[in-house]
């Protein structure tokens, strides 16, 4: 397995291939292009490592001969680096340098475009002092499952421009991008493996999910059945098809489940959970529920969860053995609003200089965005930044100056103003609470 040293084995192998194959025998230099390389002032080719990138082929491919099938864990990290090679002459104020030069490209580019894909089969024959017969390809890159190849990237000119003129101090030179594919840096984790299956189990059942179909507030004897939107405390009426399991749940939010009466008829009825949670009722059994986890105003989601008996087999290679097992199956889910509700108002009339106290449910919550109480068209914001001679709000109960409404006072025979309270978006519904702003 190929370890960080990788990136420098595939530049060792390249350095390596251009010294033994160029017949012009030039040196062969792996520096930035900007530096000047001690002791080569002759002729020579750079080469320089510019861009590393992650192969996208192989980003998610364990590769042979990393662990038994069914094994799993991360894959190498496979990498393609793209250098740059530029030619230098022996001197650049002869007449024929940049000749020289072009000479030292070509021979280095004709060694790459011959033994750039196969330098696995290549063995050292040039270098001096001789090489011993080594192969070209550094030993980190040989035992490699993926085969390190070396091509011609086609940049165009203003790619390579782009990367001299980063170095400021340094005069443009002919280049050409090069890149090999691919090197595998591999994870030092050992691979896991899986677990064997010792038996075998599958389940069937002929029974379908619970569908809602409809949701509202439960009305009075003879009233329609519209109202979405809903106060903790209320009752709501879940219509529903392919709900007549033994065990029928229904959930509101994140909260727990919580039982209910099977509905021959498709008409579940349950009750908001406000502060207890009534989780089942046979055996009766109820669960706070913390302030942090209560329902807050805004969209509520609800669905139902069926309680069902499965059948399947289990066993290993025979015909297996018949096995029942309990499973819960949801429903799609559907929505309403939870509004706040306004109980009560005090005082019913005063001038300018009142201060007006709401009481219900859920008229606020200490992460409330937005928390006004709406008098006639004038919204009146609840949280009031300290020193405050108003009582801190509470979910049951707030305060707020009539004076910040900016409404103009009425008469005596005037219907007073509406009160609403409105919650990160949610109205209360028209209750009837009315406040008279006297003269």
């Amino acid at each position: 397995m190929a370890s960080y040293q990788v990136i420098a084995a595939a530049t060792r192998s390249i350095r390596t291939l251009l010294r033994d194959r160029m017949v012009t025998g030039v040196g062969v230099t792996v520096a930035p292009p900007d530096q000047t390389v001690t002791g080569f002032d002759g002729a020579r080719v750079n080469l320089y490592l510019i861009q590393v990138l992650e192969n996208a082929s192989l980003k998610n491919d364990h590769g042979p001969h990393r662990g038994p099938p069914g094994s799993y864990g991360r894959p190498p990290l496979s990498l393609n680096l793209r250098y740059m090679l530029t030619s230098h002459s022996d001197s650049e104020v002869m007449p024929e340098s940049d000749l020289t030069a072009q000479e030292i490209l070509g021979d280095a580019l004709h060694v790459l475009h011959m033994y750039g894909a196969r330098m696995h089969e290549l063995i050292q024959e040039n270098l001096v002092p001789p090489a011993l017969n080594e192969p070209i390809l550094d030993p980190l890159l040989t035992q490699e499952p993926e085969r390190f190849k070396l091509t011609l990237y086609p940049a165009s000119l203003e790619d390579v421009t782009k990367i001299w003129s980063a170095l400021s101090e340094e005069n443009f030179r002919r280049s050409v991008i090069l890149e090999g594919t691919v090197v595998q840096i591999d994870d030092t984790e050992p691979v896991r493996v899986s677990p064997a299956v010792t038996e075998r189990r599958i389940f069937a059942t002929l029974a379908r999910r619970p569908t809602i179909e409809r949701v509202f507030v439960t009305p009075p004897p003879g009233q329609p059945e519209a109202e979405m939107r809903v106060a903790v405390g209320e009752e709501i009426t879940i219509v529903a098809r392919d709900a007549a399991a033994a065990r029928i749940f229904v959930q509101f939010g994140d909260l727990p489940p919580l039982r209910v009466e099977p509905a021959p008829d498709g008409r579940i009825r349950v009750r908001v959970p406000d502060a207890v949670l009534d989780v089942d009722f046979d055996p009766p059994l109820s669960q706070p529920i913390f302030p942090a986890q209560q329902l807050r105003p805004g969209t509520l989601q609800i669905r139902l969860i069926a309680e069902l008996t499965v059948e399947g087999v289990a066993g290993a290679l025979g015909r297996g053995s018949r096995i029942e097992e309990t499973r819960r199956v949801p429903s799609n889910i559907a929505l309403m609003q939870l509004v706040p509700q306004i109980t009560g108002v005090a005082p019913v009339n005063g001038d300018a200089g009142t201060v007006l106290t709401v009481t219900g449910t859920r008229l606020w919550h200490p992460g409330a965005r937005e928390a006004q109480v709406v008098l006639g068209d004038a919204g009146i914001e609840i949280n009031r930044p300290p020193p405050s001679p108003l009582l801190p709000p509470t979910p049951g109960s707030v305060q707020v100056p009539v004076a910040d409404a900016g409404l103009p006072a009425q008469a005596g025979g005037d219907p007073g103003y509406r009160v609403a309270v409105l919650v990160d978006g949610v109205r209360s519904r028209d209750d009837g609470f009315t406040f008279h702003l006297d003269p």
